[in-house]
């Protein structure tokens, strides 16, 4: 699955994952609740949750 920003620029799995984390880290365990987050959604909520960011 591909991730797009507002702007058009394309993520990887990998990358979004990667950028969420550095955008909202707070604490050592961050990229653990990330991954657990990403993991625990269909890939059609993940992509709504991606909009939702984007569009904000």
């Amino acid at each position: 699955m591909t991730f797009s920003s507002d702007k058009g620029k394309s993520f990887s799995k990998e990358e979004a994952i990667d950028l969420m984390v550095s955008l909202s880290a707070t604490d050592a365990n961050s990229e653990k609740k990330w991954r657990g987050f990403y993991n625990s959604l269909s890939q059609i909520e993940l992509q709504g949750e991606w909009d939702e960011y984007w569009d904000t």
